[in-house]
């Protein structure tokens, strides 16, 4: 259920944005990563493409670049998740070994303080039995 929401949000988020303005923004950064001009050429050749389109060209061109882009990106966000919840146990489990470990060395420790008081308590009661 989750999953069907988050893709229909990013359906909807992709299918109201500006895919060419967005691209035209790529083509215009300067990088100086080899293989992300590499990428910009590649944009601007499509942008290219696109400009010597036909209007009724142009419009199942944008429109199958946006279900493209929202297929891709909630494929991506599944996969995130996926990750993400793989890590879940691991995380529980670790978390019973630490409180385990705590509450034995809690019990550990009560028991050697109460074991030092008693000790303490004998001698005070046998250095009070010589001092009579």
């Amino acid at each position: 259920m989750e999953d069907t929401d988050t893709f229909a949000a990013v359906t909807e988020a992709v299918k109201n944005a500006d895919v060419v303005s967005m691209l035209q923004k790529i083509v215009a950064t300067s990088t100086q990563d080899e293989e992300a001009e590499e990428i910009r050429e590649k944009i601007q050749n499509v942008l290219d493409r696109y400009n010597d389109m036909s209007e009724g060209e142009k419009g199942v061109f944008v429109e199958q670049l946006k279900e493209a882009l929202a297929m891709k990106l909630s494929m991506k966000m599944q996969e995130n998740f996926a990750e993400d919840a793989s890590y879940l146990p691991l995380w529980i489990a670790a978390f019973v070994v630490v409180f385990i470990l705590v509450f034995f060395g809690y019990k550990l420790y009560k028991s050697i303080k109460e074991k030092e008081i008693k000790r303490e308590e004998k001698k005070k009661q046998k250095q009070s039995k010589k001092k009579k």
